[in-house]
């Protein structure tokens, strides 16, 4: 097999298109399928790119050794921002992200699980409608396919779930002006995945698994990954658009200050506050919302910027997420990983594929902690088991099994 052919069958095995391929290398489309042609080479520079993006060895796409497909590197995803751009706890975090879709991808094959992860968008979006309105109208239609109404989304990471995209949390970082708020990467075995910062308050976290999911979704036919940075990148754009759109639809929000009796314009920050807390979103998603949406004047946007919300919310008789002061990444623990993946680690332990103690270092648990999630059912905890009586209540109802 010359070069030419182990070039094309590794981009296969990978999973990924030609213009995938261009598009994380920084070259043109045709230039990827003259590489594949035989009409021309890839320099040392690209064929060590290629060899990161299909996780492979070099020599096997030189020829020398056989095309198996090996540890995928997360270097890949530092192209064109620059590894040392990102602070260490990034790198890292970018790192662990990869890592584990990777074990996710050979645990689930060892165990024949089926993923169900999301391999290709069913939007289209072509790349000339890239505008606000066209973001906006974007995340009307996704609204709208997943039935949602125009209410709150309510657990977003369960939604993604559903929809087969792999959700990761990890700390990246606190300081948002040089790391990184998420990322979306389209993992080869796993499909689409979405990384999401654990140094930021809950709603920024929502925010921003919104935000991904804009990428995978109307990015991922030319991306084979994005990374988020504060920028402003026309994708960026994009993507910060459809995710307000889609949190808070505009026709939502103003249909709910209708009911509520707030008038055309809000001019009390108890107002913001509670449509912030029925949409689920943080304070400053909320208040550039309803900007958007010619419900706040400058002056009082100005002034509604000065509080702080999270006492305030909880002087109107809320009570906020305790993270909502200070981020505690270990009262995350085995949740920061997504529940599908959490499913097949217990089938494996229970299966005896994988031992507790190799698991707890995969997840990066105690012991005893992943004994106790292994368990059919969990001890140490307050919760009740489900009442006979509510089970004989609903039995009673005539509704055949």
């Amino acid at each position: 097999m010359g070069v030419a052919e182990r070039l094309s069958e590794a981009r296969e095995l990978a999973g990924y298109s030609q213009e995938q391929v261009a598009a994380a290398l920084g070259v043109s489309r045709p230039m990827v399928t003259y590489w594949e042609g035989g009409s021309r080479s890839p320099n040392d520079r690209q064929l060590v790119g290629l060899s990161r993006l299909y996780g492979v060895d070099v020599a096997a796409l030189s020829g020398d050794d056989p095309l198996e497909r090996g540890q995928p590197a997360a270097d890949m995803m530092f192209r064109g921002v620059g590894e040392e751009q990102l602070p260490p706890e990034g790198r890292r975090g970018l790192g662990e992200f990869v890592d584990f879709l990777d074990t996710y991808a050979r645990l689930a094959a060892q165990m024949d699980f089926d993923i169900h992860g999301m391999r290709q968008s069913p939007f289209a979006k072509s790349s000339s409608f890239d505008t606000a309105d066209d973001a906006r109208r974007k995340a009307e239609e996704v609204r709208a396919h997943l039935r949602l109404g125009l209410g709150p989304v309510g657990d977003v990471d369960r939604l993604c779930d559903l929809l087969g995209i792999t959700v990761l949390r990890t700390q990246l970082g606190t300081d948002l002006s040089t790391t990184i708020s998420g990322a979306f990467f389209k993992h080869p075995k796993v499909g689409f995945a979405i990384l999401v910062n654990l140094d930021m308050t809950p709603g920024r976290r929502g925010f921003t698994v919104a935000h991904e999911l804009a990428h995978a979704l109307f990015h991922s036919d030319k991306e084979p990954y994005v990374l988020s940075f504060a920028t402003k990148d026309p994708r960026e754009r994009f993507a910060d658009t459809f995710a307000g759109e889609f949190l808070m639809p505009t026709e939502g929000v103003r249909r709910v200050m209708e009911e509520q009796g707030f008038g055309p314009k809000i001019t009390d920050p108890a107002d913001v506050i509670q449509l912030q807390r029925f949409y689920k979103v943080s304070y400053a998603t909320a208040l550039v919302r309803l900007r958007q949406a010619r419900s706040i004047k400058q002056e009082d946007f100005d002034r509604f910027k000065q509080i702080r919300p999270v006492i305030y919310a909880r002087s109107l008789g809320y009570e906020p997420d305790p993270e909502e002061f200070e981020q505690d990444a270990d009262h995350w623990r085995l949740r920061r990983y997504p529940p599908r993946f959490l499913r097949l680690l217990r089938l494996a332990i229970h299966k005896d594929r994988v031992s507790v103690p190799s698991a707890a270092k995969l997840v990066g648990v105690s012991i005893d902690e992943l004994a106790e999630f292994a368990a059919a059912a969990p001890v140490g905890t307050d919760e009740a088991p489900v009442s006979t009586r509510e089970l004989d209540e609903f039995e009673a109802t005539g509704v055949p099994a």
